[in-house]
Order: C-alpha cells, then sequence, then structure tokens
C-alpha cells in the first residue's frame, strides 16, 4: 500500500466518469500517488493516453508521469460496477445521461461525488440515483489539456466537499495523499455560488482569446469583468444569495478589486491568487475543439435566476450571446478586444 495511506484505512476503488482535463488531472493524480483509479471517458482522450500515457503538472512544480499501460480507460460504464466513489466531472449538459449510465452499472455502496461546474448538477443526479449517497463537490482551479496526455492545473485552490456522515473519508483521504487538499462543508451552497461568481470570468477570458493571467492583468479587461460581476451580485442580493467566501477573496469585493489600478491590482493579485502564465479557461478549450460550451450553467444560470426574479440580466446576457455565436461560427475564440467587449456590454445596457 502506497505510504501516504493510513494503514488503518482501506484503499478504495475510484472511478472518474467523464475524463475530460479535470478528470484526467484529479484521476492521474490520484494515480499517480497509488489509488486504485480507472477512466471512462472519449476516444479522442484514450487514444493519446494509449500512447502516451499520463502526465501531470501544475504551477507549483507538480510532475508525474503514469506510463499507458498503468492506465484502465474505458469508452464504456461496466467498470463502474467495482467503484466505492464515482467521481463524476462531464459537461453539466451531460450531467442525465452520466446519471442514467452510472444507475445501469453502479453498487448499492457506491458514493457519487460532482466535481462539476454549475448549481444543480448533484440535484441532476440524485433525482436518478435516488438511494445513493450524493455529494457536491467544487473545483477552484483551472486545468488545460496540453496534448499528448498532458494535462496541466495552472491556478491555486484546495478543493471543497460536501460532508455527510463519514461516507466520504476514503476518497478524502486519497485526494489529500495526491497532494490535492480538500476543505469540508455541511452545506456547499454558498461556496456553490462562489464558485459561479468566479467563473463569469471563464467566458470573458475564452472571448478575449488571451491567457488568463494576461487577461487579468489587463485593466480593460477586468473593468469589463467587474460589471458582469456586479450584476450577477446584485441579482444575488435580491435573490437572497449569499455566496462564501473560498481562500482568499471575498465574492462581495470582487467588482471593487477588479477596478483597481494596474500597479495597486498587480501587488493584490500577486497575494490572492497564483496562476500560471499558460492557463487558460475551460470555455477557451471547448471552443478551440470547436465542442459545446457550459455557457447556460455560468452566465446563463445568471440569466435564469434573474428572470425567475422578474428581473433581467442584460450584461451576462450579452455574453451568452457572444459565447453562442462563437460556437456557431467553429472558429475557435473570437479574439475580442477588451474595447469591442466593453461597448457591447454597454450597448446591451442602453440598446
Amino acid at each position: 500500500m502506497h505510504a501516504g495511506w493510513k494503514t488503518k484505512m482501506t484503499k478504495p476503488n475510484i472511478a472518474i466518469f467523464g475524463a475530460g482535463s479535470i478528470g484526467c488531472y484529479l484521476g492521474g493524480c490520484l494515480l499517480a500517488s497509488g489509488a486504485d483509479v480507472c477512466f471512462i471517458g472519449r476516444a479522442r482522450i484514450q487514444q493519446e493516453i494509449q500512447t502516451h500515457g499520463l502526465q501531470l503538472s501544475d504551477w507549483r512544480g507538480r510532475a508525474h508521469r503514469v506510463g499507458k499501460n498503468s492506465v484502465r480507460f474505458s469508452l464504456t460504464p461496466e467498470l463502474l460496477a467495482d467503484a466505492d466513489y464515482i467521481i463524476v466531472t462531464v459537461k453539466s449538459a451531460d450531467t442525465v445521461n452520466a446519471a442514467q449510465q452510472i444507475s445501469a452499472h453502479v453498487k448499492s455502496s457506491a458514493v457519487i461525488v460532482s466535481f462539476q461546474n454549475g448549481i444543480h448538477n448533484a440535484h441532476t443526479l440524485k433525482e436518478t440515483l435516488p438511494t445513493h449517497t450524493v455529494l457536491k463537490g467544487m473545483v477552484p482551479f483551472n486545468v488545460i489539456s496540453a496534448g499528448n496526455g498532458h494535462f496541466h492545473c495552472g491556478t491555486e485552490g484546495d478543493l471543497a466537499l460536501e460532508r455527510q456522515d463519514n461516507s466520504a473519508e476514503r476518497l478524502i483521504q486519497a485526494l489529500r495523499s495526491a497532494k490535492l487538499p480538500v476543505q469540508t462543508y455541511n452545506d456547499l451552497r454558498g461556496i456553490q455560488w462562489s464558485k459561479l461568481l468566479m467563473n463569469l470570468n471563464n467566458a470573458v477570458n475564452a472571448l478575449s482569446g488571451i491567457p488568463l493571467r494576461d487577461q487579468l492583468y489587463d485593466a480593460q479587461y477586468r473593468r469589463v469583468m467587474a460589471l458582469v460581476v456586479q450584476e450577477a451580485l446584485d441579482i444575488f442580493k435580491a435573490a437572497g444569495i449569499k455566496p462564501l467566501r473560498t481562500g482568499k477573496v471575498v465574492p462581495t469585493l470582487l467588482p471593487t478589486i477588479l477596478r483597481l489600478p494596474n500597479w495597486l491590482f498587480t501587488r493584490i493579485a500577486g497575494a490572492l491568487l497564483k496562476i500560471d502564465p499558460a492557463a487558460r479557461s475551460s470555455i477557451y478549450e471547448d471552443l478551440l475543439l470547436k465542442r459545446k460550451t457550459e455557457i447556460e450553467f455560468l452566465n446563463g444560470e445568471i440569466v435564469k435566476l434573474a428572470q425567475q426574479l422578474t428581473l433581467s440580466a442584460p450584461l451576462n446576457s450579452t455574453i451568452v450571446e457572444l459565447i453562442k455565436h462563437a460556437e456557431n461560427n467553429q472558429t475557435g475564440s473570437p479574439n475580442m478586444s477588451a474595447s469591442a467587449l466593453h461597448q457591447a456590454l454597454i450597448q446591451a445596457l442602453d440598446p
């Protein structure tokens, strides 16, 4: 047994369902630490791993390689039958289908964990798996696929996981042994809303076409982001939603921080967030690979919440429209300048 494991705790069988960038990174780090892991995903990723194995890296200098013969990767869900924990990392739009496939193979004692973007995925899984323990989870960091089985984490942050009795203890131990720190919460809803708020930059980054760090250190792009976040915070307030602090940033102060002049923002950002110069958002990657994005479950979630309150969210609605337009064009990022993006938002406020 791997030295990181407590001898009194048996090693769990962990399945990654939806082994894309996040799934392969989490699963790969677990596998490299000695955990028992299998992957269920798409043919493109399977072919990469069967050819090159897995390579995991991060902004701190993590460097793991897992040989191709050590990776159990399937295109179909039969491997789920032995899983003690099933980590779900599919895109939000695929959650219903994922739940149905899991239901057909999962054993009764398995615990399901949603490490997905969005707010409602754990509830969606629970509807199809009512007798199983389904836990909400949150991944704060960014992972990009560098190709050839290489997955790189470009930003910092601790995983967040809902705690129900002791159902997640063996998984938490496995993650911590893999140097994937986990914070646990009795109620994850406030954390999820805070993550959604931070994720509103996902689309802005994709529209800009530049690395996250370059975008965040550009005062004009931050001005765009401040507008989008402030609109979301106003809608949260109307809905009685209180996003909770996750890490070093207080959610309600985010627009103020984003509007700071560059000389001051650079100093504060350096202390608040460690970010790799090559990091980019998942929506950027989706546009690059001509895939459907999760925009409806990010900025689109703000729009839906506003509609439920008979309010409007013109800024986030505009971001959704711009991303959908880029999806339809299938030419990658539109590489919008900060001034063009800002102008589009101003026009949305005053048509």
